[in-house]
């Protein structure tokens, strides 16, 4: 008699068997312990398999194939055992819930108070559903669920549908809203109510506790509150904690009946939970299960944050992925976004925001569950480069146009009477210039340099034209010798600067004396003096400015192409000289 008091008791507690009120409470029994033990508590934060019970808009954050596994343990014998399975599909995920709940044992006594033999009640139920993101972070679902109750002399059976809403508005918060058991219920020739409840419920993230708050609206019984806390020291370990002010009756149970409580494991793609409740002077219900992740192509997620790099502040941005999977779109204030349905593999991601350094950025995607990544974005800072253009030769200013091409690019003409250009409110970092002279008679230049935020880069730039001859001025050589003085090294640097800074040119260097005729070992004449002068400035400018031997040709032209009349010592000093002649471009 104990065994059928302790059950009929129970049913009460719960709304069943009251005039006026519902059938079928196992479908309004919490399935699972793991959001059991934190006060039932789980239509904003379920992100698993038990989806299909709590809110199935939840089915639509289940990123991989999951089967989950329970046994609840009452007080008077009865037992649950509940299976749910998640299976993702399309832009979501399908899911599959089985609940089987019985009590084997239970006296019979008939109308005159005598016991007659026992006999054994159950419940069972099966629901499918299916749940998806409809836009970033804001998910729907819903679900069908048949259901048959056999009594001892009789039964019922019904079918009812699930609604559910779920969304993430901030990185640390999820709602949720759920409307069950829209349905009906047969049992006789008759109808029956079904436990139909609506609810609210969130959750709010603040390091490793996760807090949790959902208000049930049932049809026919009392508004309660479902409180609960999952505090995670390590990701392996929860410890659980919760408080329900329903469906039971806690005037009758007593207060201290509505604490929950639990433990759970997670180890890989397994994880083992734990849920103790109290009912009072009925006993303990305990609740245990194993739920398990299977890897599925295309299961896996990332979860992307921009932040601003000199503060952390979240930003908006664009943000391109190619690789495993293309997608194109923008962070928003929160600067988060979330990519599902990725396979395993790379991907590459591609961010930009106006007035920051764009940034490309590569990982790999396991495939089975979701990752998280912060992407740091540098401010861009700004700077100028400023210069002039001017004839190699004459040393003179010609204008032109300098072209650049870095974090920004463009172009600007340099002053036709000064040559000064300005380049400014550049963007800090790398920049390739390329000066174009006044005409097509010189040859562009290029560099690469570096612009530094809150300074002023000079760059100038000396063109030469094509067949051009420049006479090394001040390499003036001493009478029948062919020796470099240290005072030449001025207008030699000039020399090798042209040509590092024009690498496409080849060039001769052409040798000259003043008519004297020199007659000795070393030079029996004027040409090998020739030769010797303008070989000494070709070995000068290999040595010491790295100049490719093959762009640099030598040769003495004696006295023979002289720039002065040879009728003074001043006249013939400038004829023993060394030209740079611009033969060709590569």
């Amino acid at each position: 008699m104990s065994s059928l008091a302790g059950v009929v008791v129970f049913l009460s507690l719960v709304g069943f068997g009251q005039p006026g009120t519902s059938v079928m409470p196992v479908l309004v029994i919490d399935q699972g312990p793991r959001f059991a033990a934190m006060g039932g508590a789980g239509i904003g934060a379920v992100d698993d398999a038990s989806a299909i019970y709590w809110n199935p808009a939840g089915l639509g954050r289940v990123l991989a194939n999951r089967i989950g596994l329970a046994h609840h343990e009452w007080f008077a014998g009865i037992k649950d055992e509940v299976v749910h399975a998640s299976l993702p599909f399309g832009q979501g995920a399908l899911g599959l819930g089985l609940v089987y709940s019985g009590e084997p044992r239970i006296e019979f006594w008939d109308a005159n108070n005598l016991p007659g033999d026992t006999f054994r009640t159950w419940n069972g139920t099966i629901s499918a559903g299916y749940g998806l993101a409809v836009a970033r972070d804001y998910y729907v679902g819903a679900a069908a669920k048949g259901f048959y109750q056999s009594l001892y002399t009789s039964g019922g059976y019904g079918g009812a549908v699930d609604l559910g809403f779920a969304c993430r508005p901030r990185p640390f918060l999820t709602l949720g809203a759920v409307a069950r058991n829209l349905g009906i219920a047969m049992y006789g020739r008759g109808t029956e109510h079904m436990p139909i409840e609506a609810g609210v419920g969130g959750s709010l993230v603040f390091g490793p506790v996760n807090t949790l708050l959902d208000v049930i609206l049932p049809l026919e019984n009392a508004v309660s509150l479902r409180l609960g806390a999952e505090y995670r020291p390590v990701p392996e370990f929860a410890v659980r904690l919760g408080y329900r002010a329903g469906p039971e009756d806690l005037s009758t149970l007593g207060a201290v009946s509505g604490l929950t409580a639990g433990l759970g494991v997670h180890v890989g793609a397994f994880s083992l939970d734990y849920a103790l409740t109290p009912y009072g002077k009925l006993g303990t219900a305990h609740r245990i299960g194993l739920q398990a992740a299977l890897l599925h192509r295309g299961s896996g997620s990332v979860r992307l944050k921009v932040v601003d790099g000199s503060n952390m502040l979240p930003l908006s941005a664009d943000v391109t992925a190619t690789g495993v999977s293309s997608y194109k779109g923008h962070t928003g204030i929160t600067g988060e976004l979330r990519l599902t349905r990725l396979p395993a593999g790379d991907l590459v991601i591609y961010t930009n925001r106006t007035d920051y350094l764009p940034r490309v950025d590569s990982m790999y995607i396991v495939g089975d569950h979701e990752q998280s990544a912060v992407i740091a974005l540098s401010p861009l800072t700004y700077g100028a480069i400023t210069g002039i253009v001017a004839d190699a030769a004459t040393r003179k200013t010609i204008g032109g146009s300098i072209a650049y091409q870095g974090t920004v690019q463009g172009s600007t003409q340099a002053d036709s009477a000064l040559g000064s250009y300005v380049l400014r409110s550049l963007p800090a970092g790398q920049y390739s210039l390329t000066a174009s002279g006044p005409t097509e008679d010189y040859l562009t230049q290029t560099c690469t340099l570096k612009v530094e935020a809150g300074r002023i880069t000079n760059r100038d730039f000396y063109l030469v034209k094509r067949r051009q001859t420049i006479v090394l001025q001040g390499v003036n050589f001493e009478t029948g010798k062919a020796d470099l003085l240290p005072e030449f090294d001025s207008v030699l640097t000039r020399a090798g600067e042209i040509l590092r800074v024009n690498p496409g040119i080849t060039v001769e260097l052409a040798g000259h004396t003043d008519p004297r005729e020199i007659s000795t070992s070393q030079y029996p004449s004027n040409w090998e003096l020739s030769q010797a002068r303008a070989e000494a400035v070709r070995q000068y400018l290999i040595t010491k400015w790295g100049i490719a031997p093959e762009r640099l040709t030598a040769h003495g032209y004696a006295d023979t192409q002289p720039i002065a009349p040879n009728n003074s010592a001043e006249g013939m000093a400038r004829n023993r000289r060394t030209e740079f002649r611009i033969t060709g471009q590569q």
